[in-house]
């Protein structure tokens, strides 16, 4: 797709986010509105219905394209470019009336990730980027923490709160990232915690057990910041995911490789 293609649908997404963002901070009553997907996977009315939202929005714009939604599953186009959508990007969050909930909205073209959104609706921030163009919160640059001696910074480190069998492994990982950086945090949202990164407020994000429609938008919004992000896709269908900075990369992962 041509880059004038690909634009048109950036400037969209940064619109659909916005309007998304404002159905959700409108119908934040429908959070107790909850099914279980499966263990500690849950899903709200708000979530499918912010993503009934967003999907018509690009149907109407885009007819010929596909979709991957994290609640519709695969909806194929005539065109194998691709968006991919989490409505709610922090669902539990959203459940508990946290703030730290996101609409993350990326797009893929050619098997590369070449746009993604996140909006905040709570702190009213709007992360975005193109690829080869930066990364921008409210239209303002922003760029990872080069400068900052890691053992100064925080780390955001997310227990596989979906996969228990999977936590004594991850626990030794924590224990010796802990020992690299100041403190460390768990915010919920995969789209959040990588545009943190990408904003300088976090220098390593690490997690696993995650989805493509988790961290699609915000991995492109975090290289685009000058960050790196690893990406391991595991046999059994999810994703070990590993960002930082690029001057913290090595040690972060020397401490995934032990």
């Amino acid at each position: 797709m041509d880059r004038t293609a690909l634009r048109k649908r950036f400037e969209e997404a940064r619109h659909i986010a916005q309007e998304a963002s404002s159905f959700l901070l409108s119908h934040e009553n429908l959070r107790k509105s909850i099914t279980a997907k499966a263990e500690n996977d849950y899903v709200t009315s708000a979530d499918k219905e912010c993503e009934r939202i967003i999907i018509s929005r690009i149907r109407t714009s885009f007819p010929e394209d596909s979709i991957l939604g994290e609640e519709s599953g695969v909806l194929d186009g005539k065109r194998q470019s691709r968006w991919i959508i989490d409505p709610i990007d922090g669902t539990v969050n959203f459940m508990s009336s946290f703030p730290d909930y996101t609409v993350s909205i990326g797009f893929e073209d050619e098997g590369e990730l070449v746009f993604g959104v996140v909006m905040v609706p709570r702190q009213n921030e709007l992360f975005s980027a193109f690829r080869g163009e930066g990364a921008f919160l409210n239209g303002e640059p922003i760029h990872t923490d080069e400068t900052t001696p890691l053992s100064e910074t925080l780390a955001l480190l997310v227990p596989p709160h979906r996969h228990h069998t999977l936590l004594h492994g991850y626990i030794g990982k924590m224990e010796r990232f802990y020992y690299l950086v100041s403190d460390m945090r768990s915010i919920g949202s995969a789209a959040l915690s990588l545009c943190y990164v990408a904003a300088g407020r976090c220098s390593i994000y690490y997690e696993i057990g995650l989805h493509i429609y988790d961290i699609a938008a915000g991995a492109v919004i975090l290289r685009e910041a000058g960050g790196r992000v690893n990406l391991v896709c595991k046999d059994n269908d999810w994703i070990e995911v590993a960002a930082s900075s690029s001057s913290s990369y090595e040690a972060m992962m020397e401490v995934l490789g032990d």
